[in-house]
């Protein structure tokens, strides 16, 4: 295996950003168009939280814990074009 970096062919997409909101102190705030993955995104999820997001090829990959209706806690993939529009794998 090489260890020689792999150029990219095209430009990565730019990472999804808003302006601080007016009364926004803090060093993080949340987007305006909140939540981003709705808690039921998949048939059988209760919530979902995104543990990690990374630009990846053309968009964006992501590793999200899914809490069924059970309180079972899973790991699962996820891909998105604009960072925003995620498909989780089930």
């Amino acid at each position: 295996m090489s260890s020689e970096p792999v150029p990219f062919e095209a430009p990565l997409p730019p990472i999804p950003w808003e302006e601080r909101p007016p009364g926004a102190h803090g060093p993080l705030w949340r987007s305006s168009r909140n939540p981003i993955i709705e808690r039921d995104h998949l048939p059988r999820s209760n919530s979902i939280f995104n543990s990690a997001v990374v630009r990846y090829r053309d968009g964006y990959a992501g590793v999200f814990r899914v809490d069924d209706r059970r309180r079972t806690m899973n790991l699962h993939a996820g891909r998105s074009d604009d960072g925003v529009d995620w498909r989780i794998d089930e």
